[in-house]
């Protein structure tokens, strides 16, 4: 069944480069209007409205902080002022900064959770006066497999991606009877450039421990993230969908 998009609005976070720029890609592939988000990946946000925009689709690049509630307000007020209306948000902008517990400075845990938490809780307040109004929308928050099992050196990131899983379904039950469906995707080990580290360091051991053999690609995640979107997934909400090729239950 083809997913058809037409007439809506996107707004992808962190939509640069990575699982983000794919979320892009696909949606205005199936038809949506995309407004990329980005903080520092200046160029590949550019490069994606382009490609976006020769494809006949309409794109904007919104350079936006999401972890600061000013910039958040801009860019929400922007994307209204443009294009009128707001159908999907896909919270994905995320950052990494690993170090054991016993290492980690109080700074670098701070920032994890503002990034990944705080900042999809920020977006989706914003988005809400957008979408409350129409009695319609689609919410979805790239969480982690971090969330279920643990990750050494990653205390600040499991507990953000954690939390992200529980705010999740926290506003899945306050947001359905407003018609907003919230969902969650959990990405395993997928190929980009936040996970290289891990992938080199983990090498054949770390493929063992994913029973479908390799790695995911942000694709994997991102047509994920277009079936929760759509029409086709009206009835769900407030699940967090692990897209690991098996890991979380091997």
């Amino acid at each position: 069944m083809t997913i058809d998009l037409t007439g809506k609005v996107a707004l992808v976070t962190g939509g640069g480069r990575g699982i983000g720029r794919s979320c892009v890609e696909l949606l205005a592939r199936a038809g949506a209007d995309v407004v990329v988000n980005y903080r520092s990946s200046e160029a590949g946000a550019a490069a994606t409205v382009a490609e976006i925009g020769s494809a006949g689709r309409r794109a904007r690049a919104i350079r936006a902080d999401v972890s600061v509630a000013d910039e958040v307000e801009a860019l929400f007020g922007e994307v209204q002022a443009v294009w009128g209306s707001l159908d999907i948000l896909v919270n994905n902008a995320g950052i990494i900064a690993d170090s054991l517990v016993a290492a980690m400075e109080p700074a670098d845990w701070d920032r994890v959770l503002e990034v990944n938490l705080r900042g999809a809780f920020l977006c989706t307040r914003a988005a809400m006066p957008i979408m409350l109004p129409r009695h319609a929308g689609k919410i979805v928050n790239v969480a982690s497999v971090s969330a279920l099992r643990g990750g050494r050196g990653q205390a600040n990131y499991a507990a953000a991606k954690g939390g992200l899983v529980a705010f999740t379904r926290a506003c899945a039950v306050e947001l359905a009877p407003k018609g907003i469906q919230v969902n969650a995707v959990l990405p395993g080990m997928i190929t980009t450039e936040m996970s290289t580290r891990a992938r080199k360091r983990g090498g054949e051991r770390l493929l063992e421990t994913i029973p479908s053999g390799r790695f995911g690609s942000p694709e994997d995640v991102a047509q994920a993230v277009l079936f929760l979107v759509s029409p086709l997934a009206d009835y769900i909400t407030g699940q967090a969908l692990a897209v690991d090729g098996g890991m979380t239950s091997a």
